[in-house]
This record gives C-alpha cells, structure tokens and sequence, in this order.
C-alpha cells in the first residue's frame, strides 16, 4: 500500500498534486501489511525527512479515542532510502494478527460475536536522532475480519451429484426427437421400439380367433390398420367367450 504525507499539512494524501486528505486506510485482520511511504514537501515532490542513518519511523494503531492503553499493532522497524535517494521511499510491514487485535475483534468468540470490522485510530511519527518527533494527523485505520482462516477443511459435496451432460434434456434434443418421430411412415412402432430400445426385445403377441386360422401380431411391424383388425378379433373372441 502506498501512503503519501504532506509535510505542510502532516495529512495523509492521494498523490503528489491531490492534497485532499484520506479519512482511513483499510487493513485485513490476520495479514502481515507492505506499507511505502512517500514525503511530500509542498504535497507534490518527494522529499528526505532526515539522516536515515539517525531516523526513527514508527507506526501504529489504537483503539479510537483510547490514547492511554496499549498498541493492538505497531512497528518501528522501518527499510530506509539510500541517503541520495531521489524519490525517497519509506517502508514497513506492520502486523495485523496480534493477540490484542484479536481481543478487540473478539475473535475465536465461543459465542458468534466476532465483529465484521473494526474502526481503529492510527498514526507515523518520525525523530531524528535526539530531535523532537513530528507526527501525522491522526487517521482512522479500518481492519477487517478475515474469511479463509486456513482451519476449514473441505467441504462436503452435496448427493446426489450433479447429472453428466449427456443425462440433462434440452430444448435441442427434445425437439430433435420429436421431429425423427413425426418423419417415421409409421410413428407408433417407432415409438414402442424405443420401449425395449430394439425390435426384437419387444415380443410378438399371438391372439387366437374363433376361426381356425390364427393372426400373429408384431408391434415392430404392425401399422394401424393392423392393430384395428387385431382389436376386432380380439373383441369377438371375448364375446365368444361370454367375457362381457
């Protein structure tokens, strides 16, 4: 994250040339933060801000309007710009998985009252050597609560499983067989070999007449005229039997 300071005003800025000041920074709880600072005299041109062989930065973060308890982050450890650096670079890694931040997010809470977020306040002071320190204006740090904890595992896939491709109906392919359908000379065997997949797997029907001859009946086969003749012999073969 690049931060910019004015050293007129000692706000925290967009950029060089953009002096309006920023209301907070946002932090992640749990993240390790890469901070560059840069110093703008006038706010548009970088500038040194002392001997970095002398110099003390420091950062750090506090309960809002708490100016009298302990950190919940901080870090004086600081990368220095080489002494002749054109554009000097300030840089820090401050922490933000400290048991007191955890405490103050109420993380681990046994009873769900974790906070989604936290409103903090923060600041940068520097000193050279023995000097007195210079301070930013204070600013709102906002750190949220994380998500991946990396404590998780995996979670378990849902039964039954999603169907393969080739099992879903589509618009397409039922339109497809209804069209190969209508094309048949004949739809309805067409329709009871789908039943069995095959001709063969769909058995013929041997129906006896009063008369002596008999008629054979294959659905694989037959056209409606056939099934007609085959319902009449049917129906006078039952009346010949007193079914009804």
């Amino acid at each position: 994250m690049k931060l910019y300071v004015d050293l007129e005003t000692l706000d925290l800025i967009g950029g060089p040339g953009f002096r309006n000041p920023i209301s907070a920074l946002r932090f992640k709880r749990g993240d390790a933060a890469k901070l560059e600072v840069m110093f703008l005299a006038g706010g548009t041109t970088a500038a040194s801000i002392g001997d970095p062989a002398a110099l003390e930065l420091q950062f750090g973060i506090k309960p809002r309007g708490r100016y009298d308890v302990g950190y919940l982050g901080h870090t004086a450890e600081w990368t220095m710009p080489a002494p002749d650096a054109a554009s000097p670079v300030y840089q820090c890694s401050p922490s933000f998985n400290t048991v007191e931040l955890d405490s103050a997010m109420g993380v681990g809470s046994s009873t769900g009252s974790e906070q989604s977020e936290i409103t903090l306040m923060g600041e940068i002071t520097w000193r050279e050597g023995a000097g007195q320190p210079t301070s930013t204006r204070t600013f709102y740090v906002i750190v949220e609560n994380d998500v991946n904890r990396g404590t998780e595992g995996v979670p378990t896939s849902a039964e039954p499983a999603y169907p393969a491709p080739e099992s879903i109906a589509t618009t397409a392919n039922i339109n497809a067989a209804v069209a190969a359908h209508q094309a048949a000379s004949d739809p309805h065997p067409q329709y009871l070999r789908k039943i069995g997949d095959t001709a063969t797997s769909v058995p013929a029907v041997t129906v006896t007449a009063p008369a002596a001859n008999q008629t054979t009946f294959n659905p694989a086969t037959a056209t409606m005229g056939n099934v007609a003749d085959m319902l009449a012999q049917l129906m006078i073969h039952l009346k010949s039997k007193q079914l009804f």
